[in-house]
C-alpha cells in the first residue's frame, strides 16, 4: 500500500486508516491512485491544504451514485470520501428547521425528521445511498420538482471548507436569513468545484397524513403528457406527475403487477402516467376522485387506485428510473424545456434512433424535464467500437431540438469515446468568463474536480 507515492504521503499525513488504493475506483477511464477518507473537519483541512501544495486533483464523493457525471475529468489523484462526516447536527422540530452533516444519507436524514414528524422535500435515486452533500453538489431534482422545485429553495445554509483549507458559513438555521450574497445557491449544483460541502441546514414540512398513487394508461405518450399538463392546472392537482412510454412502464411493472392485467402496457404506442398525492385524509380522497374523472375524461384507457406505503413505494420506483435504467443504455439525455413545450419535444424526439433503437422516454410535464434512454442494442451492446458517430449524431439532433423550444439537454450516460468528444453539459452560455473567474478565485490551483463542470470549468 505504501509503495503508492500519493497513498503513502496521505498515509503519513492522516494515518494509513484513512487511506486506500484507488482500485475499484474508476472515474471516465482513469483509476484514482488512492481514496481518503478524512474523519473530522481537522483531516479535510490538512488534505486540503495538501493538495492544493502539491498540485494534486481530489474528486469529492458522497455515496457515488453520480461519481460518472460531468465531463471526462482532468485529473483523478485522489478521491475525497465524505462518508466519515453523517451526522445529525441539529433539529429543531418547533422551528422546522435541520442541520446536518454533507454524508449523512438522504433515507437517514429522513428517518431521524420522521420522529418529529417533519420531512425535507429533497428527492434522489437510491436515497439509501445518496448523500445530502452529493444531492446539493449537482442540484438533484426529483419526481415531485414540479411542487417542491430544486434542492437550493429548501437550503437556508450551508458550511463549506475552500480548497485553501478554511470553514466558511453561508446563510444560518433561520428561514428568513438574507444578509449578504446568496452563497447557498452558488454551491448548490456547482458539481463540488469550488468548495466542499460539510454541513447544510433547511426548512421543513410537516408529514402528510395520508399518501396515494394514480397508475393511469393512455394510448400515446402525447396524449398522456396533454392530460397531465390540464390536471396539473386544477384544484386536483397531484405533487407529481410523470409520464412513462412503454419501455420504462414494463421496467415499471413490478409494483403495479395487479393492475397491469387491464392497463394495457403490452401496447407498444401506451404511455403508463403516474401521479403522487398526499395531504388529509379527506383532502386526499377528494383530489383523486377528481383527478381520477378527468384523467377518463382526456382519454385514459384505465386507471389504478394505489394508497399509503404502495404509493410511496411507486414515488420510489419512478425516483430511481434515471439511476437504474442508465446501467443497460447506449446513451440518456436529460431535456429541459418549459412544460408547455414537452409534448411537441418528446414528440420530435421519439423517432430518433441509435443504432436502430428508439428513446424511451421519462417526461415530467409540469417541470419540462424530458428523460431519454436509447437501449443497448443486441447486435452492438455498449455502443461497440465504430459506433461512436451514431450517437453524436443524435446528441447533436437532440440539442437542434430543446434550443428550438429555449432549453437545453445534458448528456447523463454515453460512451467514453464520445464523452472525450463533447461537453456533456450542452453549449458554453454567454456567462462562462464569469463562472471560469469564480472558478478561478475560489480554487486557483485547480485541484477540486478540474474539468467536469460546464465549458471544462
Amino acid at each position: 500500500m505504501l509503495g503508492s507515492s500519493l497513498v503513502g504521503q496521505l498515509s503519513r499525513l492522516l494515518g494509513a486508516s484513512a487511506v486506500s488504493t484507488g482500485n475499484g475506483h474508476e472515474i471516465d477511464g482513469l483509476t484514482p491512485e488512492a481514496v481518503v477518507r478524512p474523519v473530522d473537519q481537522v483531516q479535510l483541512s490538512e488534505v486540503l491544504r495538501w493538495a492544493s501544495s502539491e498540485q494534486v486533483s481530489l474528486l469529492p464523493r458522497g455515496g457515488g451514485t453520480h461519481s460518472n457525471l460531468g465531463n471526462v475529468p482532468g485529473g483523478a489523484d485522489v478521491i475525497l470520501d465524505m462518508g466519515a462526516f453523517n451526522q445529525l447536527v441539529d433539529y429543531q422540530p418547533a422551528d422546522m428547521t435541520a442541520t446536518v452533516q454533507a454524508g449523512l444519507t438522504l433515507s437517514s436524514m429522513q428517518q431521524h425528521l420522521a420522529l418529529g414528524r417533519e420531512f425535507v422535500p429533497l428527492e434522489s435515486a437510491q436515497a439509501e445511498r445518496s448523500t445530502v452533500g452529493g444531492i446539493l453538489s449537482i442540484g438533484a431534482g426529483g419526481p415531485l420538482s414540479h411542487t417542491y422545485g430544486l434542492p437550493r429553495e429548501w437550503l437556508i445554509g450551508i458550511s463549506v471548507m475552500t480548497p485553501q483549507g478554511i470553514s466558511t458559513k453561508a446563510g444560518g438555521k433561520v428561514v428568513k436569513n438574507v444578509t449578504g450574497y446568496d452563497l447557498n445557491k452558488l454551491y448548490t449544483g456547482a458539481l463540488g468545484t469550488l468548495g466542499v460541502i460539510l454541513e447544510a441546514s433547511f426548512k421543513l414540512l410537516p408529514c402528510n397524513p395520508r399518501a396515494g398513487a394514480l397508475i393511469v394508461s393512455f394510448p400515446t405518450v402525447a396524449a398522456s403528457i396533454d392530460a397531465g399538463r390540464k390536471l396539473l392546472y386544477t384544484s386536483a392537482a397531484p405533487l407529481g406527475f410523470h409520464c412513462a412510454s412503454s419501455g420504462v412502464a414494463r421496467w415499471l411493472q413490478d409494483p403495479v403487477q395487479a393492475g397491469s392485467q387491464y392497463l394495457g402496457l403490452d401496447d407498444e404506442e401506451s404511455s403508463l402516467c403516474l401521479s403522487y398525492f398526499s395531504g388529509r385524509d379527506q383532502a386526499t380522497k377528494r383530489r383523486m376522485d377528481e383527478a381520477t374523472a378527468l384523467l377518463m375524461s382526456e382519454g385514459a384507457n384505465a386507471v389504478q387506485r394505489i394508497e399509503d406505503d404502495a404509493a410511496k413505494e411507486i414515488l420510489g420506483r419512478i425516483t430511481d428510473v434515471p439511476m437504474e435504467i442508465k446501467v443497460g443504455t447506449n446513451l440518456a439525455i436529460k431535456i429541459s424545456v418549459q412544460s408547455k413545450s414537452a409534448a411537441r419535444v418528446s414528440s420530435e424526439c421519439a423517432d430518433i434512433t441509435v443504432l436502430g433503437q428508439k428513446p424511451d422516454q421519462l417526461i415530467d410535464p409540469g417541470f419540462g424535464s424530458i428523460r431519454l434512454f436509447w437501449p443497448e442494442s443486441d447486435d452492438n451492446p455498449n455502443c461497440a467500437s465504430g459506433a461512436d458517430q451514431p450517437v453524436l449524431e443524435a446528441i447533436h439532433k437532440i440539442r437542434r431540438i430543446a434550443h428550438q423550444y429555449g432549453g437545453s439537454a445534458v448528456v447523463e450516460h454515453c460512451p467514453l469515446d464520445v464523452k472525450r468528444q463533447i461537453d456533456v453539459w450542452g453549449d458554453p452560455p454567454d456567462s462562462l468568463k464569469v463562472m471560469q473567474a469564480i472558478k478561478r478565485r475560489f480554487d486557483p490551483d485547480d485541484i477540486l474536480n478540474p474539468g467536469r463542470f460546464l465549458g471544462g470549468i
